[in-house]
């Protein structure tokens, strides 16, 4: 029986290499043009763009964007709907609270004509801005602004709708890991541990 534990763990093992050795995923997400420090009344843009684009298209998504709401007041948002077919093709929104802004983009257009216009020529810019957002400094010091809640609530789609952001782990990978899990969990329930 020990040799069947030491086969799954094994297993287990290959599988967190096997996940390791993934090629990085191409895609990000990054807040740009954030001010070192700003000053009490001070009004200020920054971006949320998508970068490392190779040849995807991004269809969809949806960011949560966090500040510190004694030192901030996000005054607005505004959507770069054009790269997603303008404002007839799309449908998108945001609610800015204290502390935590939540914003979504969806494209009503095809994969093929969001391409068209993302990718002229067939040639994708490797960035993407998606949204700008205004904020109102409340008080002096260094703005501290973060993406926050990605995976089950906010994400990018690409093309298919299909989440691009955060990488999607593949489900060979996901199945090796949780033999690996299923191996420890009977070899600790054989030792009575």
């Amino acid at each position: 029986m020990r040799s069947v534990a030491f086969n799954i763990c094994l297993g287990l093992a290959a599988g967190a290499l096997l996940m390791a050795a993934r090629p990085a995923e191409a895609i990000s997400v990054d807040i740009q043009g954030l001010p070192a420090t700003v000053t009490a009344g001070e009004n200020f843009m920054v971006d949320i763009v998508v970068t490392g684009i190779t040849s995807e298209i991004i269809t969809a998504w949806d960011i949560d964007v966090a500040f510190d709401s004694a030192a901030l007041a996000n005054a607005f948002v505004a959507f770069n709907d054009f790269s997603f077919g303008g404002d007839m093709d799309t449908f998108f929104g945001d609610s800015i609270g204290a502390g935590l802004t939540d914003a979504w983009l969806v494209s009503l257009l095809s994969d093929a004509d969001i391409a068209a216009i993302q990718c002229p020529g067939g040639v994708c810019s490797a960035t993407l801005k998606l949204a700008s957002l205004g904020f109102t400094a409340l008080a002096d010091g260094v703005p501290m602004i973060s993406l926050v809640n990605w995976g089950d609530f906010n994400d990018i789609k690409c093309a298919k709708n299909q989440q691009c952001y955060p990488p999607v782990p593949e489900p060979g990978s996901l199945a090796l890991l949780g033999l690996g899990l299923l191996g420890l969990g009977l070899g600790r329930r054989r030792r009575g541990v």
